[in-house]
């Protein structure tokens, strides 16, 4: 049960402090995270793309945590207001300059187990380099599809990649396992 919230840091991540007494009787603190909660923003989205050939289009950019490029899927912040498809058919446009037939939020799953953000999963299909790549100052997006034998292989490559576990979920929803 929650008992009390205090802010700690405010940036692109917030972190605030949670006391909550748990199922035993006792008290604890726990740090959860979330991007600009006060800002609107509560959840994001992460699009598996797949070509009218079968590819799934990935993205290789740099990422400050593992401080490296790292292949990654399409994604980010759904917009106040904003349906998770939508945000994932723009997300993947801005990233990649692909676009879509279709796409279909498939579930969605917590960031962390200290997370207050949702991250929606979604599959878009007839993906095609049609579009407009429209990248954020903080991103350096490059596009590159792989076979679901490569994607696989960098899924089982230690710290190739990040968002593993929603590429797992897409992955089993699109049969593909």
């Amino acid at each position: 049960m929650l008992l009390e919230e205090k802010p700690g840091y405010d940036g692109f991540l917030t972190v605030k402090r949670r006391r909550y007494r748990l199922p035993d009787g006792r008290e604890v603190d726990w740090d959860v995270f979330g991007p600009e909660l006060d800002s609107g923003f509560s959840s994001g989205v992460t699009v598996l793309p797949l070509t009218p050939e079968g590819r799934i289009v990935t993205i290789r950019m740099f990422r400050a945590g593992p401080d490296q490029v790292v292949t990654n899927l399409p994604g980010g912040l759904v917009d106040p207001g904003e349906e998770p498809a939508d945000g994932g058919r723009r997300e993947l446009e801005e990233e990649t300059g692909y676009t879509c037939e279709s796409i279909e939020v498939v579930g969605w799953i917590w960031a962390a187990s200290s997370s207050v953000f949702r991250k929606y999963v979604a599959i878009a299909r007839g993906c095609r380099p049609d579009g407009q790549q429209h990248l954020d100052e903080t991103e350096d997006c490059v596009p590159v599809e792989l076979t679901v034998e490569e994607f696989r292989a960098e899924l089982r490559t230690p710290g190739q990649m990040t968002g593993t576990d929603a590429a797992y979920v897409a992955l089993d929803h699109a049969g593909l396992l």
